[in-house]
């Protein structure tokens, strides 16, 4: 008989513990008085380079306290995995961005090198290296800094280096200082989606897009050394995000010089359009102020200010404006560029007017409607030439024909601008330690699953006492062919609540559990399987948490894994092949990254639509609902003929094919790819209820894809799954482009064939799919 091998990798496996003395009066803590009268404190915890030291810093991450100061002693800390923080108030601090190095080089997993999500964080001295992709992501966070890190990819210009070095995203107050970006496949410094942000004192070098300011309003830049980049400073906005049509942008005292590098953006990203040689790129962001630069020696444009028209791209989004207007550019010096262009336009330009190309390059497409003030001003830029390309009359055909003319008068744009007002930060907010529910959770958490009793004997068999419920569901979270046993446990006399769409309303007291296991033989169920590891969420008066168990090697109990693990495995496959896997056992951190929506946590599985099945209970196979109607457990339920019932991605009688890839999207990235949830900053949504294709993504553009775009331009092109996004992210075993990011590390190939035919049978000539 095949035996499963089974390994823990002891590093990430073992539990956290809490050892600090002032902070927790006994091992645990049985009842609600205790965590009333717990008292957490901050504290500065120092660490040093080592080979635990991955588990440790992320433990104590894990561990927070509002107020906690992380050191880290110069040194080379070597990191296989990303790093996740979701705590308020914490700080963390090297020993110079030059003396204390967070090497990535050899990570294996997660996409990041630190993700973080607490408000009022501060990041200072250290550096972080060789990431798969992002370098440091702040996601939804208010009140942050950066204050003396660098990021870089040391080994050069590559189109494999990862997308952004410091990347905030949808953040308020944010102060970037003394910083500096090297090697970014996209954008060195990257400000998304944010409101209130100063870059200051920084340098970028050696990235695609040295600074890039997108779909950001109120934003301060200045000070800062942008050299060596593709482009040196950028101010777009684009369309498909949430936060749209950003403005109030102060570009002033920079040195942006001698940004000649060749693009090394992979292919179907947006900064991957922009010619070598930029200096000063705004693309369709209102209310740009660009003044006292020097901008020198950027060999394409100096400065150029165009619509987003102008790429060529397909603009689905109605609420999106792509025209930049009230863009003031004054008493900046200007010289030694536009002497040997780059790309499709640049040549072009040359071809017509000549190098040195001016100064000053406006593509001279404006909205429809008349805009409330002038789109472009210029004033006191010294004696440098300036060029309305009336790019919209820019065809072959009237290029033959002499029908095109570029204007080199200034004269319409020369004027008095109006002077934005300086961005102004706020104070970060004080800790408020008494604030982390999560923390005094995990503190109560019992240390071994069985405490729990939620199986009949030691729960191997996975059979559930007498008051934990079995269910199943329709449509499934794929984890590399595991199998799963999934139960509830619901607080004695009370009932759940029927909702149409999203998760069941719970009561309070409701705990939902799920056991992962492994089948020696997929060909063969009889042969038993390897139980993994069985993950618990509970609902508090304070809301939902969650953490892992992970099952020992001789199955008679799972222990408690905050820390997360890493299982080694191998099975044989439906084919008869033996293959082998590293099941990951997320950290309780990084359960967040799924189970994330409006910063809350919330379960992710049990929908009516997914739980509208028979499930063969001990009494014998009857609809879930129905049963839970039956056992007076379920409230505020229709007829069930009334309820929807979400499609079965593997069974081709439950839907058409376009309904059942749906279903498995919706499952298996819709909780993250929703608004609301942990990739809302892509503007992608992959819930089952979303109806416009541009929002699942046809004829989309990828935001932040870096190598996830696989060279393509679009998330879906209908009629042609080769060209899509969407597809290469399902097949890629690369992380930075692998999806799902997390739990997976084998592709599922039945559900990538779905999807093919799917996007194949999709209208070419139509945004919408067809049967």
């Amino acid at each position: 008989m095949h035996v499963l091998s089974f390994r823990v990798n002891r590093v990430f496996a073992v539990t956290v513990l809490f050892l600090l003395s002032e902070m927790v009066m006994t091992a645990t803590f049985p009842s609600a008085v205790a965590a009333e009268t717990r008292q957490l404190k901050p504290a500065t915890y120092t660490f040093a380079p080592g080979p635990d030291f991955q588990f440790e810093f992320q433990s104590r991450l894990i561990e927070a306290v509002p107020g906690d100061v992380l050191e880290l002693k110069a040194g080379t800390y070597h990191l296989h995995s990303g790093l996740n923080l979701v705590t308020d108030n914490v700080t963390i601090r090297g020993a110079g961005q030059d003396k204390t190095i967070l090497s990535f080089k050899k990570q294996r997993d997660g996409s990041f090198g630190l993700l973080a999500s607490g408000d009022n964080l501060v990041l200072e001295n250290f550096a972080v290296e060789d990431t798969s992709h992002n370098a440091i992501k702040v996601l939804g966070a208010e009140n942050v800094t950066f204050r003396g890190v660098r990021t870089e990819w040391t080994g050069g210009p590559k189109t494999t280096n990862g997308a952004y070095g410091l990347y905030p995203v949808q953040c308020k107050n944010v102060l970037i200082e003394d910083c500096i970006a090297i090697g970014a496949a996209d954008a060195g410094i990257y400000v998304g989606q944010s409101t209130d942000v100063v870059v200051r004192n920084s340098r970028a070098e050696a990235n695609v897009a040295g600074i890039e300011i997108e779909n950001t309003i109120n934003a301060d830049v200045y000070e800062n050394v942008v050299t060596n980049n593709t482009g040196g400073l950028l101010v777009f906005d684009l369309p498909g995000l949430p936060q749209k049509n950003g403005r109030h942008v102060r570009v002033f005292r920079n040195q942006i010089f001698k940004n000649n590098l060749a693009n090394f953006a992979p292919k179907g990203n947006m900064v991957a359009s922009v010619p070598a040689g930029s200096g000063v790129l705004i693309m369709a962001t209102d209310e740009v102020e660009v003044f006292a630069n020097r901008i020198e020696d950027n060999r394409s444009f100096s400065v150029s200010v165009v619509s987003f028209l102008i790429y060529g791209k397909k603009l689905k989004d109605q609420h999106y404006d792509p025209y930049p207007e009230k863009v003031f550019i004054h008493d900046n010096t200007i010289k030694g560029g536009g002497t040997d262009p780059d790309g499709e336009l640049g040549l072009l330009l040359k071809s017509i007017v000549g190098t040195p190309l001016p100064a000053i390059v406006y593509d001279g497409v404006t909205a429809p409607r008349k805009a409330d003030g002038q789109s472009l001003t210029l004033a006191n830029n010294g004696e440098v030439g300036f060029l309305n390309i009336d790019f919209s009359n820019l065809t072959p055909a009237n290029i033959a024909a002499g029908k095109y003319s570029p204007s080199a008068d200034v004269t319409p744009y020369t004027g008095a601008g109006v002077a934005l007002k300086p961005v102004a930060l706020k104070p970060h907010g004080a800790p408020e330690p008494s604030r982390n529910t999560t923390l005094n959770v995990y503190y109560d958490a019992p240390r071994k699953l069985s405490e729990l009793k939620l199986f009949q004997g030691n729960g191997v068999s996975q059979e559930p006492a007498s008051d934990v419920i079995p269910y199943d569901l329709i449509t499934t979270l794929f984890t590399d062919y595991t199998s799963k046993h999934r139960f509830v446990r619901l607080p004695k006399g009370k009932q759940v609540r029927f909702k149409e769409s999203g998760v069941l309303e719970f009561p309070e007291g409701t705990m939902l559990i799920k056991t992962f296991a492994y089948p020696k033989d997929l060909r063969a169920p009889e042969a038993g399987e390897r139980l993994l590891e069985t993950r618990v969420e509970f609902l508090k008066p304070s809301g939902w948490y969650g953490y892992s168990y992970i099952w020992n090697e001789e199955q008679t109990d799972a222990e408690l894994s905050l820390g997360g693990g890493e299982i080694e495995v191998d099975w044989i496959h439906t084919d008869g092949q033996r293959r082998s896997t590293r099941h990951l056992v997320p950290n309780a951190n990084q359960c967040l990254s799924c189970h994330s929506h409006h910063d809350k946590y919330v379960p992710i599985g049990p929908t009516a639509a997914n739980l509208n099945r028979m499930f063969a209970y001990a009494h014998g196979a009857e609809n879930q609902l129905a049963y839970l109607k039956r056992k007076d457990l379920l409230s505020e339920a229709p007829e069930l003929d009334s309820v929807q019932k979400l499609p079965a991605f593997d069974d081709p009688h439950s839907g058409s094919v376009s309904e059942r890839v749906r279903a498995y999207l919706s499952v298996n990235c819709g909780h993250c790819h929703s608004p609301g949830g942990n990739a809302r900053t892509t503007g992608l949504d992959l819930r089952y209820l979303q109806q416009d294709p541009a929002k699942i993504g046809v004829w989309k553009t990828p935001v932040a894809a870096g190598r996830g775009s696989g060279g393509r331009s679009y998330d879906i092109v209908p009629g042609a799954p080769e060209k899509s996004i969407l597809m290469h992210r399902l097949q890629s075993n690369d992380l930075a482009a692998r999806m799902p990011n997390i739990g997976n590390r084998i592709v599922h190939q039945e559900a990538v064939e779905l999807i093919r035919q799917w996007i194949s049978q999709m209208d070419r000539t139509s945004e919408a799919s067809s049967e």
